[in-house]
């Protein structure tokens, strides 16, 4: 989390660690979703979701003392806009009924063809 002032920048050590507790928060929550979205769990982590992305934007709005802090920070943030998006369309996606836990979408999906006779041995 960040400090109370975040117009401060932060020292490396401190980055480093607010920075490695969102990555394993990141992978965490990934790990969540792949089970709601293939059906393991019945509900969404969205209050984990809520508290990530709330965490991931004071990151964003903190100053960091170095560049190399300020390059993975960025980093950072890009890959769980990435993340983000790809939860955020499943999401969607699931609401309209387009996709159903562990199965393939249900528009679009084409049932097999039965009139199609096998083929003889030659």
């Amino acid at each position: 989390m960040a400090t109370g002032n975040s117009k401060a920048p932060l020292k490396s050590d401190r980055a480093a660690q607010q920075m490695a507790s969102i990555e394993s928060r990141i992978e965490h929550l990934r790990r969540k979703f792949q089970m709601y979205f293939n059906g393991f769990d019945r509900v969404p982590p969205s209050t984990e979701y809520e508290a990530l992305k709330r965490e991931v934007r004071e990151l964003q709005q903190t100053g960091f003392a170095t560049s190399q802090a300020r390059f993975k920070a960025q980093n950072l943030v890009a890959r769980f806009q990435v993340q983000r998006s790809l939860w955020d369309r499943e999401l969607m996606r699931r609401e309209e009924g387009i996709t159903r836990p562990g199965f393939a979408p249900i528009k679009g999906h084409a049932p097999p063809d039965k009139s199609v006779e096998p083929i003889d041995d030659l």
